[in-house]
């Protein structure tokens, strides 16, 4: 039912507004010099993630039709992809200035996101039968230089965890605060391409997990170059995580297609959406 707007008591389409709203904060990241963390950007991704995942009175499919929707949509992930990296590579140099970059990582506004997430892929795995305390080996591709989610797998799973990126600059923030953040060892950053098989065979084989990352591959294309890639490497039995997003989620993160799992030789288990704060969808698949 339209809701009657009390300025103009004209019926008010919410699918229309939600369309104008992002399209609004996308020209208005567009507009900024970067989007770089600052008061004004972090204030326009937060409205971005707000108005794609509040959005339960909104025919999510009418929106992604749009023309002026779909004219952006690339770009839009491509700006927070962007931001996010940004952000975190901040937030991974304000962690090893500190004092305690336990407490500062905890600060990280997207901290709760980065928990809730990982408890939902354990949740998945497990739904799909896997046993967590038979891990001897995992891996993350796409850690990034805030190692978050390589440092919540390691806890998670109790094992032995890679974590890999492409960027080197990534590569030596996230190596320094994961000897900060789990002295000791039992987690190793490398540099690797999630696009080459040599790389992935390096970094994932003999791995019981690997957990793909939303960001690794922003196209369709170069999603299943990399789920080539990893099918690869990885031994019959071996499962795959892979993060993707569904309706307007889609707006922030790729959606990864189950076809493209299936033909890299892997068996789709489970498919969790959620309704709340998380932002990505889970997808676990087997090793033929």
């Amino acid at each position: 039912m339209l809701k009657a707007s009390a300025a103009s008591g004209v019926p008010t389409n919410p699918t229309s507004s939600r369309c104008r709203r992002i399209l609004a904060l996308y020209q208005r990241l567009r507009a900024q010099d970067s989007p770089a963390p600052s008061p004004v950007v972090n204030a326009l991704f937060a409205d971005l993630v707000s108005a794609c995942v509040r959005a339960e009175t909104v025919d999510a499919r009418s929106v992604l039709e749009d023309p002026r929707i779909h004219e952006v949509r690339s770009d839009l992930i491509r700006l927070c992809a962007e931001g996010e990296g940004l952000l975190e590579r901040d937030w991974a140099r304000r962690a090893l200035a500190a004092e305690d970059p336990q407490a500062e990582t905890a600060a990280f506004p997207y901290r709760d996101n980065y928990e809730q997430l990982a408890r939902f892929e354990a949740h998945a795995l497990a739904g799909a039968g896997y046993d967590p305390g038979a891990t001897r080996r995992a891996c993350f591709i796409g850690g990034g230089p805030l190692p978050l989610s390589g440092v919540l797998l390691y806890r998670n799973l109790t094992a032995e965890v890679t974590i890999v990126d492409r960027d080197a600059e990534a590569v030596d923030l996230s190596a320094r605060l994961v000897g900060r953040l789990v002295p000791g060892g039992g987690i190793r950053v490398m540099l690797a391409d999630a696009t080459s098989d040599s790389d992935m065979v390096r970094a994932a084989c003999g791995c019981d997990v690997v957990v793909l990352a939303a960001l690794v591959g922003l196209t369709r294309t170069q999603k299943q170059v990399v789920l080539r890639a990893v099918g690869a490497a990885l031994k019959p039995g071996a499962h795959l995580v892979v993060r993707s997003a569904e309706g307007l989620r889609s707006l922030l993160y790729p959606v990864v297609d189950i076809r493209d799992v299936r033909d890299a030789g892997f068996v789709p288990e489970a498919l969790v959406h959620p309704l709340g704060e998380v932002v990505n969808s889970v997808l676990v698949a087997r090793r033929r």
